[in-house]
């Protein structure tokens, strides 16, 4: 009896042993099985919201006409560049549009609290369509300031400037190709923090290749934080470190900062007079003069309501 008894402790041992290895397999099997649903999901989620290929941010995100509008020759002319073009002086002050966009793309629902800072497309097409049709040169910085210190205008041509903040992925995937369609010519100010660090930011190389196409590339600080109420420390390391990150990766002299929301104080402007910028953007409403401060200039807000003709009236010179 003591022998059958331990065989059949044998046998309830093993047949245990046995159970609880397949319930073993199969707790590993179901725990595999839901990480690669929460994966799929996961990265579904993720290129609804951000898509990650240039591809999927354009069929995602916009329903530009492919179409290619002959271009006149009357606008390559227009945006000849600065050392072809006659300046001439001017007896009244100078004042320049500076316009600010954002972001140029349809708006996800999910975008709702930003939809002031979203232009559609369409929307952003018509005004270069407009700009063109009425003879408008696209500065670049170094023209602007150019401008604005010498109070000189390109000979028989209307200026303005376009700039962009944020450096999101848009920029590359929708404006950009609009600017080329029709020979013009922006600037967007970088969050420098953000390149390559972000899925919905410019990169790097986005960057280099749209500056070898004739796009100007300026800063927007390092992390975007509110300028006026920084310590003078943390001010100085954003406006120098952002610029010297500019200076560095495209070989350029960086000479503009956009202040982030518009904020800045006293201390904030002397900070970016001594990094050596010599133009700065606000958020202030209207046309830039040289009256208003250099590195305090005013640009005219772009609303996802602004019109071509609208445009057009307030910026009218």
């Amino acid at each position: 009896m003591p022998a059958q008894r331990s065989r059949a402790k044998r046998i309830n041992h093993k047949h245990h042993s046995h159970t609880t290895f397949l319930w073993r397999m199969i707790g590993i099997l179901l725990v595999s099985l839901l990480a690669i649903v929460f994966y799929l999901y996961h990265d579904s989620m993720l290129t609804l919201i951000y898509p990650k290929t240039q591809e999927d941010k354009t069929v995602a995100t916009t329903s530009i006409s492919t179409k290619q509008e002959p271009t006149s020759e009357a606008s390559k002319a227009n945006q000849a560049s600065s050392e072809e073009m006659t300046w001439e002086k001017q007896t009244e002050p100078v004042k320049i549009p500076i316009l600010m966009y954002h972001a140029v793309h349809i708006m996800a629902p999910e975008e709702a609290a930003n939809a002031n800072l979203i232009v559609d497309p369409t929307t952003f097409e018509s005004h270069l369509k407009a700009f063109q049709e009425a003879g408008y040169y696209t500065l670049t910085p170094e023209e602007a300031y150019k401008i604005l210190t010498e109070n000189v205008l390109p000979k028989d041509k209307k200026v303005v400037w376009l700039t962009f903040d944020d450096s999101l992925w848009d920029f590359y995937s929708i404006a950009y190709p609009l600017l080329k369609q029709y020979h013009m010519k922006a600037t967007n100010n970088v969050i420098t923090g953000t390149t390559d660090t972000q899925p919905d930011h410019l990169t790097l190389e986005q960057i280099k290749e749209m500056q070898e196409n004739g796009m100007s590339f300026q800063s927007h600080t390092v992390n975007h934080p509110d300028l006026e109420y920084s310590t003078p420390e943390a001010q100085n390391a954003e406006v120098i470190d952002s610029k010297e990150y500019l200076d560095h990766n495209l070989n350029q002299d960086t000479i503009v900062l956009a202040y982030p929301a518009g904020r800045y104080s006293e201390q904030t402007v002397k900070t970016v007079e001594n990094a050596q910028y010599k133009l700065g953007v606000t958020t202030n409403e209207g046309l830039a003069s040289a009256a208003d401060g250099l590195l305090t200039l005013n640009r005219v807000r772009i609303l996802p309501v602004t019109t071509a003709d609208g445009l057009l009236q307030t910026i009218g010179q």
